[in-house]
């Protein structure tokens, strides 16, 4: 059997059109995720929530986030992810405007768990959706660069900098309708209005053919699918050797990976307002004299934020430069390192310099996870 020739990475007019919509998507859920890092003690000093409710109004999001990250699997098997898409999105826009219309802590709370679950279905759909719809493995590899290394890094930094300049001027509700519902409604409409259900394009998309003993796919002649192929639709799929073993792998491989990660997005602002009330700053008893707030929203940007958009191009570049064992060990021992130090060291500057390495780290790392996530 002849060699397969390497994937090409000529663009369609529909991967234009499907990389603008998971460049928003993945902006908008980037928001909705790195949301609660700058909202989360504000709207708690206003409710006048305890320690408990505040630590539920905060979490909540990522616990929902992981259940339907697994929920998606057969909502996408049982109605596909085109519909999978819309519906996530539909909700996010429902959730967002209820929680901002009716703020008391069980609607906020609500609002948070269903973002959630709207932000993991929109986590897993997407990939998969693109993988499944882009013309080449090429184009997909390149559109993954702009919607996991660009767009989801972009958007932790925005919110965060975008409660720096005007969260103090406009409120929390009206701040939580300004941040994700505008990224939303483009995606809708390209859902709706732009893509098909079909993958085929019309110039430039995988065509196959059958015979009694081999398949013919754009010229190339197959061995009998039944060795070692098969066909789902047009496209040809490979199996996987040792799947179940590298599933396994790949899952304590996430998890520590996005443990860093999203962890950093609360922790980061809790220890910034505990620092500040065991040094005495603040007097009185009013519960807005010590949280997170107006230039500890920059240093959330920059830390949560900035660390993330540098490393993910970056680990991009890397991904097919180093290899991944030796890569991984040493970024891995850099975060475990960073957070030795952290808990050793009680001092706010070097938290949050070490916060900014441990974010860097995850972000050369994320990459790798999102390429191991979308591959086909």
């Amino acid at each position: 059997m002849p060699e397969e020739p390497p994937p090409t990475r000529k663009w369609t007019r529909k991967d234009y059109i499907l990389t603008t919509m998971a460049v928003m998507i993945k902006f908008g859920d980037a928001v909705e995720l790195y949301l609660p890092g700058v909202i989360t003690q504000k709207v708690s000093c206003e409710l006048g929530l305890s320690s408990i409710q505040e630590s539920v109004l905060a979490v909540i999001l990522f616990f929902c986030y992981a259940f339907s990250e697994i929920l998606a699997v057969p909502i996408m098997s049982k109605f596909g992810e085109k519909f999978t898409l819309i519906l996530s999105l539909y909700l996010s826009i429902l959730v967002a405007v209820v929680c901002a219309v009716v703020p008391n802590y069980y609607t906020i709370t609500l609002s948070r768990a269903l973002i959630g679950l709207c932000g993991g279905l929109n986590g897993a759909t997407i990939g998969i959706y693109m993988a499944k719809q882009v013309s080449s493995k090429g184009v997909l590899n390149q559109s993954s660069f702009l919607f996991e290394a660009l767009a989801m890094p972009l958007g932790g930094a925005w919110v965060s900098f975008l409660g720096w300049m005007i969260l103090d001027l406009i409120g929390w509700r009206i701040f939580v309708l300004t941040t994700s519902i505008p990224l939303f409604i483009p995606p809708l409409i390209s859902l709706h209005c732009c893509i098909s259900e079909s993958p085929k394009e019309e110039d430039g998309e995988i065509h196959g053919e059958r015979t009694e003993g081999s398949t013919e796919i754009n010229g190339e002649l197959l061995a009998n699918e039944a060795e070692t192929t098969k066909l789902v639709g047009t496209r040809k799929i490979e199996h996987v050797p040792n799947f179940n073993i590298r599933v396994i792998k790949s899952s304590v491989y996430f998890f520590c990976n996005i443990c860093v990660g999203y962890g950093s997005i609360i922790l980061l602002p809790w220890l910034m307002r505990s620092y500040r009330e065991k040094a005495g700053e603040t007097e009185g008893s009013k519960c807005s004299d010590h949280i997170v707030q107006g230039n500890d929203l920059l240093i959330l940007s920059v830390v949560n934020g900035a660390c993330n958009v540098i490393g993910r191009p970056i680990g991009y570049f890397l991904w097919t430069r180093i290899k991944f064992l030796p890569l991984q060990f040493t970024l891995t021992a850099a975060m475990a390192i960073s957070y030795a130090v952290i808990l050793a060291v009680h001092n706010i500057i070097v938290t949050e310099v070490l916060m900014a390495v441990s974010k860097l780290c995850y972000s050369l790392q994320a990459v790798d996870v999102a390429l191991l996530h979308y591959d086909y």
